[in-house]
């Protein structure tokens, strides 16, 4: 047998040497994301395997552990694919921070951040392990997964090209402050599962992630120089299939960062674009040479380029002679980017790794790390600019892409250079510039059938940039063959953009027919990118409007999205202007700057002007001299600031951004005033407010973030709050304000107001915390909760409550009819309903008994409670005065209760509450109907009646019914407490089971009639454990047996065994027993004197063994005396007692 080789590959080459670096992936989705974690987990076993199962597997088909390849690097099994393929990982290799432009975000770079990844954890998942004490690394590197194995100069480099210190400083990382978790390449999918950045599931994992490796795929050369191929022949003799599939460990990759949509996986492209292997077989390359791992939809995949210093245009960027090319099999864009990769300078190991030593090494395993490092960093800078709040992943690469330098032979991107040079320089101008108009990062969810729009006028001068990015579903492998184009899109979104004059703009896409040197397209739809860019480079000076849309049912019904837009507009700001005062006054011309900490620039800020302050404030406060309009608010950094407003209106045609934590704003207030159609952001941070109003006037808002407001007045507006609960004093929604959004909770302490005309839209929650207060809806909404946890409230209108708790204090209700769904009351709080009032209690009514006080419920006239529910209650420490119950609910107070002029209330002890119910089994004709007694209470009594075609006085008794239809059966329950009847009704269907017949065989009983199941009777009591089709009768009586099926059973006529003769006279004496006379007329008299306490169970039945008639009465004392009512019918019966496990029977004669 002919096995071939899978393989994985670290992507570097020392030097000249040329070779992959394959060492190295609120609201409303979580769920969704849950389930797809827990499957992941289970499907992962298969691929991580154990070094015993390794071996095993390798013993068993003759291959080895470790293929020894050239350029002393190695490849190593990890397990078998899907088809029983082996695969193995291998490396992918063969002045970084000026050619990604990294260098201006670091320390005495150009845009003067200093960011270094401080308090940042990136996932370092390579061969083996690094050196981690290297003296580049200090303590910031762990192996988190405990690897002892050989120390590997390839993570070394790896983890020195991420965060290096910079003790040599040629070799310093990307991010020289950051901390490294490393992993080996063993079972990495679990590993990322487990420890990778998720806000709600794990907040505390490694934000982004490199993977400088990948499966060993194609051509390599051995040790000694020989080519070799690793491809499958049953799936193509001439080319390894996997070059551009999407295979069940692309769709893993997929499911990872699915799950974790905050997560960054950044893997190498590989390098195996120079394979020409030995002639038997087509060459890797140029095209379709990505391994599986850089096909994947949702991970950033990077190609190696040569050192760029000073860009002047494409053809500064050249590519390596061993980066590998898409494109992938569907026609998706990959690489995503591509980064220096050739003689990456960076920490390295000597002596067999017991010392610290530096090398330069080649592929795009030093690509990538390179992208990483720079991704870090620029999320380092959002965090700082965005109150501490990451960007999703879809955020990063759309980011990426739309910063891009041009590389390649023509516009836009192609099958080798992917999108361009990733620019971190540009991404992070980005960051800082945005402000909502002509600089956008916005990431939005798009529902089923909706569709986004944001519009902008152009000046006609600047080019408009627009970039799509999502984090797509996991596709559906292909079977394995030969470059199938099967779609990998699950979700596919589309972005135009629509000039006044009705130009569309269609995104940039390539067509895999054209092979690698395909060109561009910006006419046509793009069909197969989760990206997509719009350039409009010389636009006309009028309005344009960016729309996204979607094709067919999005899966989950919902897709996030990230849109990065870059455009010159007229609607937008007119300047920016920094703080660089030395006092405090905000009007004067010298305390504001053009550029940060620049000089002054004459001006103060007005109308369209961008307020920026990210520099320390002398005094740390700063004074508003009177009204005052500006464009947006800005507040950055760490020291503290006093804005104060000094009673003036600050008006902001924008929006508010603080990322600094010890900002303060004070005394005035803060208006949101906007006319046009696109939503603003409203990012407040860690502010406080205090003696502050805010005010939503006109426009459309977004909500990501709140501090705890006085006033909050939202007039003419749409407010979307995108975060789960807000806290304010007071809040006023007018006419035509219209509020939604995924707030859990709102929080007040004083006034709620909504005006009739407003629309509030979601199952909100409010929440009532103050000393006084009232709540007001005339539009009557409803709402998911109430909560009352203060003092006094009045609610004077209000739609209908989910969840109504009132937890403490004293809530009146001044309208008439109000509904609730479940009305939670804890113990001491006072409820207080108007004159005439109805409170309407759907589902369920709660009270908390823990604590202390009587809790009041009261009217000043005369109201009532209704509930419809059939359910018992048992309160303790509750009076109710004025309020009458209504409603099926049984409601008992208890003993000590004040019950005043209220209706229907009990007040007794619990265990004496009468409350019949019952459920009934097997409803057929000719059936043994089971009626399964769920009475609660001290019952001294059951009397049934089955529709008045019979009765009995059994706790759990059985009844035939001998035609289809609805039946009204009532029971009537006595007890300490008094009577109480329950009716239900029960609708009889038509029965398919034959009626069985018994056969007798001596003491052998047997049912004619096979079934699922059986269950015997004897005397009309049902004998435990007798389901068989057979039955061995050990007492004499009369027998039937049931046949038994999912919905109906039914039962045979009785057979009377009198293997055991009833007792004589004399013996039932001996036992306590008197029955008489005999022969009777109409009554029997059964006297019982013996220590038997409990129910006694009378059965009489016929001669043939037919049940006549049973009861059930208690004896509750050593004798009692039972009054029986007797059949018309002439003749013998026999009539059997059962008190405990006691049974006695005694003939009868009716004359």
């Amino acid at each position: 047998m002919r096995i071939g080789i899978l393989g994985g590959v670290l992507l570097m080459i020392s030097l000249q040497v040329f070779a992959q670096d394959p060492n190295a992936q609120r609201s409303e989705l979580l769920e969704v994301r849950r389930e797809v974690v827990e499957g992941l987990r289970r499907q992962a076993r298969q691929y991580n395997l154990t070094v015993e199962e390794k071996t095993a597997i390798t013993r068993r088909l003759g291959i080895p552990m470790v293929i020894d390849l050239d350029s002393e690097r190695q490849a190593r099994f990890q397990y078998l694919d899907d088809n029983a393929h082996p695969v193995y990982f291998t490396t992918h290799n063969v002045a970084a921070a000026i050619t990604n432009g990294a260098r201006a975000l670091q320390a005495g770079g150009s845009l003067n951040l200093g960011l270094a990844g401080q308090g940042m954890v990136i996932g370092i998942y390579d061969q083996t392990r690094p050196r981690a004490n290297h003296n580049e690394f200090g303590n910031r590197v762990t192996q988190i997964d405990g690897s002892t194995e050989t120390l590997s100069n390839h993570a070394t480099h790896v983890t020195g090209t991420i965060l290096a210190r910079g003790n040599n400083p040629n070799a310093r990382g990307m991010a020289n402050e950051a901390t490294g978790w490393a992993f080996n390449w063993d079972a990495d999918i679990s590993k990322m599962l487990q420890n990778g950045y998720d806000p709600d599931m794990l907040p505390t994992g490694h934000l982004v992630s490199n993977h400088s490796y990948g499966i060993l795929v194609g051509w390599f050369r051995d040790n000694n120089g020989n080519w070799a191929w690793s491809g499958n022949e049953s799936v193509s003799p001439r080319e390894d299939y996997r070059f551009g599939f999407y295979t069940n460990r692309t769709r893993q990759i997929d499911e990872v960062t699915f799950a974790k949509p905050f997560y960054t996986v950044v893997w190498a492209a590989g390098n195996d674009r120079n394979d020409v292997g030995d002639g038997t077989r087509d060459s890797d390359g140029p095209g379709d040479s990505i391994g599986p791992e850089g096909v994947a939809k949702n991970n950033i995949v990077v190609g190696a380029v040569n050192s760029v210093t000073n860009y002047t245009g494409p053809q500064s960027v050249v590519m390596s002679p061993f980066s590998s090319w898409g494109p992938v099999d569907d026609g998706r864009i990959k690489p995503d980017l591509v980064s220096m990769g050739v003689n990456v300078f960076s920490s390295s190991i000597i002596n067999d790794g017991a010392g610290d030593g530096y090398a330069s090494l080649s592929g795009t395993s030093m690509a990538a790390p390179n992208v990483s490092g720079a991704f870090l960093l620029l999320q380092e800078l959002y965090r700082n600019r965005n109150a501490g709040r990451f960007m999703r992943s879809a955020t990063v690469k759309a980011l990426a892409i739309h910063t891009a330098r041009e590389a390649g032979m023509n516009d836009g991107p192609d099958y080798m250079f992917g999108w361009g040079l990733l620019d971190a320089e540009a991404a992070a101008r980005m960051i800082i510039d945005e402000n909502g108009t002509s600089r956008v990062i916005r990431e939005v969810t798009l529902e089923n059938g909706q569709s986004y729009e944001f519009d902008f006028i152009s000046d006609g001068v600047e080019p408009i940039v627009a970039t799509l990015a999502w984090t797509d579903p996991p596709g559906t492998p292909p079977a394995p063959s030969l470059n199938p184009r099967t779609p990998m899109l699950v979700n596919d979104l589309d972005m135009r953009i629509i000039s006044e004059d009705g130009t569309v703009f269609f995104p940039w896409s390539l067509n895999p027919a054209n092979g690698v040197s395909a060109v561009a397209a910006r006419n046509v739809d793009n069909a197969r990118d989760n990206v997509e860019k719009i350039e409009i480079r010389a636009p006309l000076p009028q309005r344009f409007t960016v729309r996204i849309t979607h094709k067919r049912t999005l899966q989950h019904a919902r897709q996030p999205f990230s849109l990065v837009l870059s455009a010159g507009v007229v609607d937008g700001q007119v300047n920016t202007l920094y703080w660089i005062g030395q006092n405090s006054t905000w009007n004067s011309p010298t305390n504001w700057s053009l550029t940060s900490n620049g000089p002054p620039a004459g001006l103060v800020p007005g109308a369209g002007t961008r307020v920026v302050i990210d520099r320390p404030v002398p005094g740390n406060r700063i004074v508003l001299n009177a009204n005052t309009r500006v464009f947006s608010l800005n507040v950055f950094g760490t020291n503290p600031l006093e804005l104060d407003l000094a009673g003036n209106e600050l008006v902001l045609e924008s929006g508010f951004r603080s990322s600094n934590p010890q900002t303060r704003v004070r005394g005035g207030s803060v208006v949101l005033a906007n006319t046009g159609t696109n939503e603003n952001v409203l990012d407040f941070g860690q502010v406080t407010f205090e003696q502050l109003g805010v005010r939503i006037q006109s426009g459309s808002w977004r909500v990501i973030s709140s501090p705890t407001l006085q006033d909050l007045e939202i007039r003419d507006a749409t407010v979307n709050f995108d975060l789960t609960a807000i806290s304010l004093q007071n809040l006023s929604v007018q006419q035509n304000a219209s509020v939604r959004g995924r707030l859990d909770r709102i929080n007040f302490a004083g006034n709620v107001d909504i005006a009739s005309g407003a629309e509030i839209d979601g199952q909100f929650t409010f929440r009532f915390t103050g000393s006084s207060g009232s709540f007001s809806d005339l539009s009557r909404k409803s709402l998911g909760g109430f909560i009352a946890e203060g003092g006094s409230l009045v609610l004077e209108s209000i739609g209908t409550i989910g969840d109504f708790q009132i937890r403490s204090g004293a809530v009146r209700m001044d309208q008439q009819e109000t509904e609730v769904q479940t009305l939670s009351l804890s113990r001491g709080i006072e409820l207080v309903l108007a004159d005439g009032a109805i409170l309407r209690v759907a589902t369920n009514l709660l009270h908390d008994e823990v604590g202390t006080g009587v809790t009041r419920i009261r009217s000043d006239g005369k109201a009532t409670l209704s509930h419809p529910v059939y359910r018992k209650y048992c309160f303790r420490q509750v009076s109710v005065t004025n309020v009458d119950l209504a409603g099926d609910a049984i409601v008992n107070l208890g003993p000590g209760a004040t019950i005043t002029n209220s209706q229907n209330w009990l007040n007794i002890v619990c265990d004496n509450v009468l409350f019949p119910n019952f459920e009934a089994r097997f409803t057929c004709v000719g059936g043994l109907t089971e009626f399964v007694n769920l009475t609660e209470g001290n019952v001294t009594s059951y009397s049934w009646n089955f529709g008045n075609f019979g009765s009995s006085t059994a706790e759990n008794p059985t009844f035939m019914f001998n035609t289809a239809r609805t039946y009204s059966v009532t029971l009537v329950v006595r007890g300490p407490g008094g009577q109480r009847s329950f009716q239900r009704n029960i609708t009889v269907t038509p029965n398919s089971l034959r009626q069985p017949e018994i056969v007798v065989n001596g003491s052998q009983l047997t049912s004619l009639v096979p079934a699922a199941r059986y269950q015997w009777y004897r005397n009309g009591v049902r004998l435990p454990n007798a389901t068989s089709r057979t039955l061995m009768a050990a007492d004499g009586g009369s027998y039937q047996v049931a046949v038994i099926d999912d919905q109906c059973n039914r039962l045979s006529s009785a057979v009377v065994i009198s293997s055991l003769e009833p007792a004589p006279e004399p013996e039932l004496a001996r036992q306590g027993y008197s029955i008489g006379p005999n022969p009777f007329d109409k009554q029997v008299t059964v006297t019982i004197n013996n220590g038997h306490r409990g129910m006694v169970h009378y059965g009489l039945y016929s001669s043939s063994g037919v049940l006549v008639s049973s009861f059930e009465l208690m004896k509750n004392q050593q004798q009692v005396t039972h009054e029986l009512e007797m059949p018309e019918a002439k003749g013998l019966y026999l009539m059997i007692i059962r008190a405990g496990s006691e049974v006695v029977q005694h003939k009868l004669v009716k004359q």
